[in-house]
């Protein structure tokens, strides 16, 4: 099968190596020059929390010389995808494919008069996070109040405000700076009869949990859906589940994770939800855990955080799985015994949920 790419993200990526290794012409138009990379992950590569080298997810090298992916260079704002036929306006050209799977790539870089929280290194000071991005607007909080700064904090958040008061952010009034967490959007022309999928940030979803639409924002959540989506075509699976939003984030001393919109949003739909909490404090670490619910229908889950490392937590969150439109965390217990106590919590909220 001949495949094009076009846009190239983590879930692009992740579909094209599955494809590629099994053997499919895959051809990639892209505007990146360099490797493919954890947007997530930059803020904590220019803290120096995490090495530059383990934000890559593939790089350029092994996709052309290891796999053999035919990359070119081009602008997405030139392509045209017409149908299974990709137009290369930059270039004057064009060729058919027997699929296309269009990706959106993200642009990094300062906006206007503040700090971008991808492109600059955070120091010591009073900030104002603005954006429209919730997961990083809760994790720029954590990363400012971590290296001893304050954060004015009036903007939409990943998870519930009451359970975000567990954590430790330095909050202030008054400040001198301000942090953005947006960051620009680069994707090719949608034409007539596509008939291909969409995979990068940007693009609207709807919510499993609660039949919502929400913007994709994470990388992580963009690798699930290209993984999905090549064991689906590979035939291991039957189909694609829809999945929920998912919001994860780190700092050095926390991680939190949502799955599913948070109750401001699923309340100007829903009235009548209701939430169970569950919490555990040992020497070892703590953890938060919340579900928001409908009768007994989970809309959301939420867990914050304290002990679990880095890396331990961004290696779980690839398993991940969607099941009859609902998510389930496979959480292996042999990296952490704190695993362990994770997975009996999140067991009680799911049961606490559906009162049994």
């Amino acid at each position: 099968m001949r495949i094009a790419i076009a846009g190239l993200n983590p879930g692009s990526a992740m579909y094209a190596y599955y494809m590629a290794k099994d053997g499919h012409e895959v051809t990639v138009y892209t505007e990146l020059q360099g490797d493919v990379f954890f947007a997530d992950l930059m803020p904590h590569a220019l803290l120096g929390i995490v090495n530059r080298e383990s934000i890559k997810l593939f790089t350029r090298k092994y996709l052309e010389d290891i796999l053999g992916m035919h990359i070119i260079n081009t602008s997405l704002k030139s392509l045209i995808i017409n149908g299974n036929k990709v137009v290369d306006q930059a270039r004057g050209v064009y060729d058919h494919y027997d699929k296309v799977v269009v990706g959106s790539e993200v642009v990094l870089g300062s906006s206007g008069n503040c700090l971008s929280i991808y492109s600059d290194r955070l120091k010591l000071g009073k900030y104002a996070i603005t954006g429209k991005d919730i997961g990083k607007n809760l994790e720029a909080s954590l990363l400012v109040s971590e290296i001893g700064g304050s954060v004015n904090l009036n903007v939409p958040l990943a998870i519930d405000g009451d359970i975000a008061k567990s954590l430790p952010i330095n909050r202030v009034e008054t400040y001198n700076e301000c942090i953005d967490t947006d960051y620009k959007i680069t994707n090719p022309i949608i034409g007539e009869g596509f008939v291909g999928e969409l995979v990068g940030r940007g693009f609207t979803m709807r919510d499993s949990l609660s039949g919502l639409d929400y913007i994709v924002n994470r990388d992580y959540q963009l690798v699930i859906m290209g993984k999905l989506m090549a064991l689906r075509d590979l035939g291991v699976i039957n189909s694609v589940p829809t999945m929920p939003r998912l919001e994860v984030g780190f700092s050095r001393n926390y991680s939190f994770l949502s799955i599913g919109l948070a109750r401001d949003e699923l309340g100007l739909v829903f009235r009548d939800l209701s939430s169970s909490r569950i919490a555990y404090h040992g020497d070892d670490g703590e953890i938060t855990g919340k579900v928001l619910h409908r009768g007994n229908r989970l809309l959301s889950l939420q867990l914050i955080m304290r002990g679990i490392k880095i890396y331990n937590w961004f290696y779980h969150i690839y398993s991940l799985i969607m099941l009859n439109s609902t998510a389930y965390l496979i959480i292996d217990m042999g990296y952490e015994r704190l695993f362990g106590t994770l997975r009996g919590l999140i067991e009680q909220l799911i049961l606490d949920t559906y009162n049994i």
